[in-house]
């Protein structure tokens, strides 16, 4: 069976989509509490940020934005792994590692498509 190329700007729109999503729902809390001296904050504004570059350099061909987006969302989501691998193989450890490899992605390929 042959692949269908022509979804590949689908499934990189339903990435970008799906980080920001990820970044509202999990980090969107945290974000609005503004504790200036927790490291959650700085987390979360981090992550929240490089969604959004990353959604937004999907309208405009920003390379050098998407892939530095991309290495902190894939920095964030690695201490994030770190974090709660002691706990096993939960859904959270899952979710943290599809969120780290989709920032790969971005990070290896910055599609101005």
């Amino acid at each position: 069976m042959k692949p269908i190329k022509s979804l590949l700007p689908v499934s990189i729109w339903l990435m970008r989509i799906g980080l920001l999503l990820f970044a509202y729902s999990e980090y969107f809390k945290t974000f609005t509490k503004f504790h200036l001296d927790d490291l959650s904050f700085y987390i979360a504004a981090l992550f929240i940020i490089s969604a959004a570059i990353i959604f937004i350099t999907g309208f405009i061909c920003r390379a050098t934005l998407t892939v530095i987006s991309g290495l902190v969302i894939s920095l964030i989501s690695i201490y994030n792994i770190i974090d709660v691998i002691d706990g096993g193989l939960d859904s959270v450890l899952v979710i943290n590692i599809i969120i780290a490899s989709i920032a790969v992605y971005f990070l290896s390929n910055p599609s101005c498509k």
